[in-house]
Formats: structure tokens, C-alpha cells, sequence
């Protein structure tokens, strides 16, 4: 009897402190049906609209309404093909809504979309909302944000150190509805186990909450309490933009078979943006060594047939050493495919898919609950009571203080989940008297 796939899921989405008007848009939708599953697999969607207070709102809307309709309509041979698609046919979709009316000339969104299928994690991105996937303590950014920090860092343009002190933040490269042809990125497959679990967000959280600290929350509270205490932690962190969540839990899963080269579980070394410059040296050599390969070969023989046969043998013995450096550095990179004019690669260049130059996992951090996350939760939430008992606002103070006390006693009996879920108990009761009076009247 096959493993029957078993994923759940908790999704949450929030306006924050400073805007009046939710642009951030979710959608998922489980196959009811196991068949259904092994032909197109589960999808979870994050759209973060953007162009102003009602337009935004639309273009992310538009997305979250048509994606998940194409993608089941789809007659694609592959689940990529299927969710690339099905990007497209939302980037198209607020194309013809934008030509119907000038006002809604300026809209777009960003598209972070995730399929679990028999193939494993597939997913079509376009823009600076985020996939993550967690696993054995690892939290692993599985998309490149098409940011204007992002694609300086990996032109040499900038470095991860200096990329915010020289660009802002909150430019995007890409998103669905700016142009009639948009280039989708498609990551995968990624092999999916059982107690996996993957976050979509929008950079509403990774404004406010760095991945260490995401990855704890995920990894110690259940998907609900987790999705909550992320977007309170954003919000108490000064809330700038609106907030997505969606928690995907894998229980049960079967073997994924085929899937990307994936590196030791464990591993939390950084591989941000800069890396995608060492990916470009890397395909400027591949090109250089190969040309240098048919240079000394091609001599190497001409001479072996001459009176120069020891210059022939040597220019052999050098191609062949050239070769067999290039198989090492080959060796040393995931797979990537370029888009070419046949096959799989033809159907995803129609579709304007491109191949990342270099495959994810992008970043890698621990998950691990660490003394400093706790220490400034316990700081926060000193800090909020103290803003509230300031302003006169009806607070339960001896609640705070017991679900203070309590965190306390679990960090010293050294129980992290336990104290991160009272903090989170604390932190809700105070955001919710917060946003209650701070955030924006819309």
C-alpha cells in the first residue's frame, strides 16, 4: 500500500500598523482526490499587491482568483509547466484588467507559489516575497527576491554588507502585471519528507523578523500559534507593511523520486545573493575551458600526425586535464538547465520561465531557539506592557506577569518550546490591545 500524502496547513493575513488597506493576498488549495495529487499536487499562493490603496489590493486579488484556476484547467505535462502556466495566465489576467481602465495602469504583485505534488516542491516565483522549507533544525530560503538589493549584489554591484547603505529596500526587479511577458523563476524538484515544513510570506514579515527567529517560531508552536505569533512580531516590530503567512505542515509523504541535488541536512552556512556572482564566474569559465578544450585538442591531433608528435601529445594531455577540471567544477554546483529550443526547455522559453543561474537553497540559517531571540521578546514585551500602562489602555497585567513568569521557568528548566509559547500567549494579548489603538482607521 503507497504512502497516502498528508499536509496541513494554517495561513493567516494582516494589515499591520501603518497602513489603512490590506494589497497582501493568499490562496491554497488541497487535491480532494490522490490521483489529483500525483498529476498536479497541493498549492499555496502569497501575492503582495502594490500601486496604490485599492489598485494593489486588485492585482493581488486578480492573482489569488486565477492562478489556482489555470493551474487546475492546465494540460501540462509537468507540475511546473502547470504552475508556470498558471503564473502567466494571472500576469495576463491583470494585463487585460490594467488596459480597461487608465487608474489601474500602474498595478502589480508578486507571485510566490508552491505546488507538493508526486514530483516533489515545485515552485513559480516572481518578485520579493519569500518560500522558505524547514527541516532538522534548518531553515532554507528556497527563492531569489528580485530586488533591486538582490540584483546589485549579484552583478558585484554591491555586496550582503553594504547592498541596504547603497539601494533601497523595497525595490522590486519583477512582479505579475508590469509587462506582457514576464520571466518566472521555477525552482525544483525539491525532495519533501514527512515533518518538513515550508512558510510563505510576503516582506512584510522578512522586513521585521530575521529567518533564525521565523524558523524557531515554526519549528516549536503549531502552524496556527505559529502564523499568529509571526505576524504579532512583525506588527510589534513596527508593522511598515502588511503581513502574509502560510504554514504548510507535511505529516506524511511519499518518497520523492528524482529530485534536485540537495545538499547534507544540517547545514547552515550562508548563500545569499553574492553567491550568484561566483555562479557567473563559474559559467564565464565553463564557456572559456571549453573553447580552450577544442583549441588544444583539435592542435594536439594536427601535430600527433606531423613531426611534432610531442607537442601533439602534450597539447592532448593538457585538453584532457582541462576536461577533467571542468568535470570537478561542474561537480561542485547544483544542476541548472538553460532554456534551449526543444523539449521541456522550448515549452518553458514560450512560457518565459527562466532557469535561475544558480539553484537554491539561496540562504541557509539555524532554526534553533537561541537565548538572544528569548531575551528580546522578554525586553518586548516589558516594553509594550510599560506603552500601555503609559497610555491608560485596559491591560491584564497579572496575566502578563504569569505568562512572564512562566517563560521564565521554562527557559531556566531549559523547555524553549514551552517558554516561546508563552511569550507568544503574552505577545498576542498585547498586540491585540495595540492595533486595537494604533494602527490606521481605514
Amino acid at each position: 500500500m503507497s504512502v497516502q500524502p498528508v499536509v496541513r496547513y494554517a495561513s493567516l493575513t494582516d494589515v499591520g500598523m501603518r497602513r489603512s488597506a490590506n494589497q497582501d493576498d493568499l490562496t491554497v488549495r488541497l487535491c480532494k482526490e490522490y490521483s489529483e495529487w500525483g498529476t498536479m499536487g497541493h498549492l499555496f499562493v502569497v501575492a503582495d499587491g502594490m500601486g496604490g490603496h485599492s489598485v494593489g489590493d486588485l492585482a493581488s486579488r486578480i492573482t489569488v482568483e486565477t492562478l489556482p484556476l489555470a493551474f487546475v484547467k492546465s494540460d501540462a505535462e509537468t507540475p511546473s509547466l502547470r504552475l508556470a502556466g498558471a503564473v502567466n495566465a494571472a500576469n495576463r489576467a491583470i494585463g487585460e484588467k490594467a488596459r480597461e481602465n487608465p487608474e489601474f495602469s500602474d498595478m502589480g504583485t508578486t507571485c510566490s507559489a508552491l505546488s507538493l505534488s508526486a514530483e516533489g516542491a515545485w515552485i513559480a516565483h516572481v518578485g520579493d516575497s519569500r518560500v522558505y522549507r524547514l527541516r532538522h533544525g534548518v531553515i532554507e530560503q528556497l527563492t531569489f527576491d528580485h530586488s533591486l538589493q538582490w540584483e546589485m549584489i549579484r552583478q558585484g554591484r554591491a555586496t550582503a554588507e553594504n547592498s541596504e547603505l547603497l539601494h533601497p529596500k523595497n525595490v522590486i526587479t519583477r512582479c505579475l502585471g508590469a509587462n506582457k511577458h514576464l520571466e518566472i523563476d521555477v525552482e525544483g524538484p525539491f525532495d519533501v519528507r514527512a515533518g518538513d515544513q515550508f512558510l510563505l510570506c510576503s516582506d512584510g514579515l522578512t522586513g521585521h523578523v530575521t529567518d533564525s527567529e521565523m524558523g524557531a517560531v515554526v519549528n516549536l508552536l503549531p502552524a496556527a500559534e505559529a502564523s499568529r505569533m509571526l505576524i504579532d512580531l512583525a506588527n510589534s516590530r513596527g508593522g511598515t507593511d502588511n503581513t502574509t503567512v502560510v504554514i504548510a505542515v507535511v505529516e506524511e509523504y511519499p518518497a520523492v523520486k528524482n529530485p534536485t541535488i540537495e545538499s547534507q541536512a544540517g547545514q547552515t552556512e550562508s548563500r545569499g545573493p553574492a553567491d550568484q556572482v561566483t555562479a557567473a564566474r563559474r559559467a564565464v569559465w565553463g564557456r572559456v575551458s571549453i573553447v580552450l578544450f577544442g583549441l588544444f585538442a583539435l592542435s594536439g591531433l594536427i601535430l600527433l600526425m606531423t613531426s611534432w608528435q610531442n607537442t601533439g601529445l602534450s597539447l592532448v594531455s593538457g585538453a584532457l586535464l582541462l576536461g577533467f577540471v571542468q568535470l570537478i567544477m561542474s561537480t561542485r554546483r547544483h544542476t541548472t538547465v538553460e532554456v534551449g529550443e526543444s523539449g521541456h526547455a522550448a515549452s518553458q522559453a514560450l512560457m518565459g520561465v527562466r532557469e535561475p543561474a544558480e539553484c537554491s537553497p539561496y540562504r541557509r540559517e539555524s532554526a534553533e531557539l537561541g537565548l538572544e531571540f528569548l531575551d528580546l521578546l522578554s525586553q518586548g514585551q516589558g516594553e509594550l506592557t510599560s506603552a500601555a500602562i503609559d497610555n491608560g489602555w485596559r491591560l491584564d497585567v497579572e496575566e502578563l506577569t504569569r505568562l512572564s513568569r512562566q517563560a521564565a521557568v521554562a527557559r531556566e528548566d531549559k523547555l524553549p518550546g514551552s517558554g516561546l509559547y508563552e511569550y507568544a500567549k503574552a505577545l498576542r494579548i498585547l498586540m491585540k490591545e495595540f492595533t486595537g489603538h494604533m494602527r490606521p482607521r481605514g
